[in-house]
């Protein structure tokens, strides 16, 4: 005999919550966290400053899936360095559910770094970001 009833109506079925991004803030130095915390947008927004400014692989703390990766060995030119770095930018910050999509890239290039600014879209809307890229190290 086949078991009745397994299925649950439309009404009974819950929402899925949303779960809140708190987080604590960081002091603009990067030296102490502080004891307001973040939601939304803000704490993307400290995420995403996070992501990346830590190198992938290089802090045990992390998992190989955080941080953003880049190696300048066999680069030449100004379009592959900034392609590369609009890839590896996506590939650090699509892995939080929290962002959707990474767009609108903007590319200084100032000596041996190239600073870096963007459009981070969220399901709290979205903002510039930006990051600096030192081509030496």
């Amino acid at each position: 005999m086949i078991p009745q009833g397994a299925q649950m109506s439309a009404e009974e079925q819950e929402e899925p919550a949303v779960v809140p991004s708190l987080t604590y803030l960081l002091q603009p130095s990067g030296q102490r966290i502080g004891r307001l915390q973040l939601d939304g947008k803000e704490a993307v927004k400290q995420a995403v400053y996070k992501v990346l400014s830590t190198r992938r692989y290089e802090h045990l703390i992390y998992s190989s899936d955080y941080g953003m990766e880049w190696s300048w060995e066999g680069m030449a030119g100004r379009s592959m360095v900034e392609s590369e770095l609009e890839r590896w930018i996506v590939e650090a910050l699509l892995p939080d559910d929290r962002i959707s999509d990474v767009t609108e890239f903007d590319f200084v290039h100032e000596g041996d770094g190239v600073r870096v600014s963007f459009t981070v879209e969220t399901h709290f809307g979205s903002f510039r970001g930006e990051t600096e890229v030192n081509m030496n190290g």
